[in-house]
């Protein structure tokens, strides 16, 4: 095929993968306005991989990577090292790989959406509702692993549905594509099995097509790329799931006391209507309907993190409500197997997030997006039908009303998220690290101790980024204190700096020691300048003090 053909046929398609582009790239490292401290663990074990071959705490090529005291899968931290190695360490390098895997996804929709609806129009409609969709963007614009498997997934999916009898490699390439989720993002391990079960009943007889040895060896690809994954669980890497899961928060005695005596202590009434298991499933069932609230996808997404996205927005436009009630008529009504697999993809997707502590949660439930995508897609579709009756200044007329509800819907969105967003949530991303460390940092010498706070969590690894301390040096010093906050864990030491809360009333009489702390431990009014100097104060974006640096004379 010719260039000149290629973009005859493709020019749709590529229009949109450059929205998407411009979407996912613009101001992306103020946009969010730091790096969170996840995102500065996953840059900095990247770097130290491109560096020593091992991770922060020595050990080498790892497949999970300890951090925290959590275990994190490492597929999106070896995506990093290339980026690294071409721009440095910096918010630039650990962001590309998911604004790559966000753009990509895109076109991967369409290429899905194609395979399983046969419709061009659709296919297209599909993937520009992925393009434009909020909860895509934001979850691409930063280093957020789920983003990456949400890639895996797609991947997965368009191999398992090209594969065919005489072309066994595309199985065995989604069975690495469904395995390397498992490597990348902890919530796979609930939503993948569940998604291979909806292939498996949906495209049964498809399957019944494929050879049985080439469907027991992809299998069993599968199960070993995923394998690591699964083992950390007994091998120290099961804390954050007990942590995270809501069965690990049962109701206290007293609450339960409570209960009982308001039912006269009868424990027959007390089991039948406020047992605990019935008290878990409703918990359950609140945290997955959550997730299907106007709340949640028209009004104020996440509510239970700015790290999630913006206030007074929803992870989908304010308009998409009516493309959503178009599309699920259109999908409803074409009763295919296809058609039924969106709908079970839809129901699976915010199991991971229903299963956890948190009411809401906008990145364990983000495979949701995808199928909402796809209704959202069949209502644009089954507009563009409409627009193809007679009455054609009519057509013309509705499509410019509806042209204008849906712009500006995008429009309002961005401009909470681009303009707005970084400073309702700069405290939320950590922001001040890097300001006041390239501050300090050419200063350590100078000082016998340094006082780092802990206030915001896990200072040390933005010390260890932004300073590009030397990996090799780290490693011989890399030390955890486990189980102080859950089964995170943090760093206390590193050369003469201290990390930990800043006692200013005790802190100040310590000499030649620089201490970094926020506004609540080193307030003004404390402050003897005949004793001690200001050096430095670092502000979040909302004009409120983050650090506050003071020198002891």
């Amino acid at each position: 095929m010719g260039l000149k053909r290629f973009f005859k046929n493709y020019y749709f398609l590529i229009i949109i993968l450059c929205l998407a582009a411009f979407l996912r790239f613009f101001q992306i490292t103020s946009v969010p306005p730091s790096t969170q401290w996840d995102e500065t663990a996953i840059g900095y074990n990247a770097y130290s991989i491109l560096k020593t071959g091992r991770d922060e705490y020595g050990r080498l090529l790892p497949l999970i990577f300890k951090s925290f005291g959590d275990y994190k899968p490492g597929f999106y931290i070896y995506l990093t090292v290339p980026s690294i190695a071409l721009f440095g360490l910096n918010e630039l390098a650990v962001r590309i790989p998911s604004a790559l895997a966000g753009i990509a996804s895109v076109w991967l929709i369409y290429l899905v959406s194609l395979l399983l609806f046969k419709k061009k129009p659709l296919s297209l409609f599909i993937s520009l509702a992925l393009a434009m969709s909020p909860w895509a963007i934001h979850f691409s614009r930063g280093a957020w692993e789920a983003n990456l498997a949400l890639f895996l997934v797609l991947a997965g999916l368009f191999c398992f549905l090209k594969s065919e009898p005489k072309k066994s490699y595309w199985l065995y390439l989604s069975a690495l594509s469904f395995g390397l989720t498992f490597l990348t993002y902890q919530g796979s391990k609930v939503f993948v099995p569940l998604l291979l079960l909806g292939l498996l009943i949906f495209f049964f007889k498809k399957i019944k097509t494929l050879s049985f040895k080439n469907l027991l060896l992809s299998l069993v690809l599968l199960a070993f790329v995923a394998s690591p994954a699964w083992l950390t669980i007994f091998t120290g890497g099961g804390g954050r799931l007990e942590t995270m899961s809501f069965l690990s928060y049962p109701r206290t005695s007293n609450e339960i006391q409570h209960i009982l005596n308001e039912d006269n202590n009868n424990l027959f009434y007390f089991n039948l209507f406020h047992s605990e298991p019935l008290s878990f499933a409703t918990k359950f069932m609140e945290k997955y309907f959550n997730h299907f609230s106007g709340r949640f996808l028209f009004f104020e997404g996440d509510w239970s993190s700015l790290r999630h996205g913006p206030l007074y927005t929803g992870v989908l436009y304010l308009f998409d409500f009516f493309l959503l009630l178009i599309g699920s008529a259109f999908f409803i009504r074409l009763k295919t197997k296809q058609s039924k697999f969106v709908w079970f993809w839809l129901l699976i997707a915010p199991l991971p997030a229903a299963i956890t502590r948190d009411a809401i949660q906008g990145v364990r439930s983000l495979n949701m997006v995808l199928p909402l995508m796809v209704l959202i897609g069949g209502g644009f579709y089954q507009i563009f039908l409409w627009l193809q009756k007679p009455r054609r200044a009519m057509a013309v007329g509705i499509t410019l009303v509806l042209a204008v509800f849906y712009l500006a819907s995008a429009v309002y969105s961005l401009e909470q998220y681009f303009y707005h967003y970084p400073l309702q949530s700069s405290q939320d991303w950590q922001y001040g690290y890097k300001q006041v460390i390239q501050k300090v940092y050419p200063l350590k010498d100078n000082y016998e101790k340094i006082i780092f706070t802990s206030e915001y969590g896990q200072p040390y690894i933005y010390w260890l980024f932004y300073s590009q301390y030397p990996p090799a040096d780290y490693q011989a010093k890399a030390w955890l204190t486990e189980n102080l906050f859950g089964d995170v864990g943090r760093v206390e030491r590193l050369d003469n700096v201290e990390f930990r809360s800043v006692n200013f009333d005790g802190d100040k009489n310590l000499s030649k020691a620089l201490l970094i702390g926020a506004n609540i431990e080193i307030p003004l009014e404390k402050i003897d300048y005949n004793k001690q100097k200001v050096l430095e104060e670092v502000k979040f974006l909302n004009g409120q003090v983050a650090f506050r640096v003071v020198e002891t004379l």
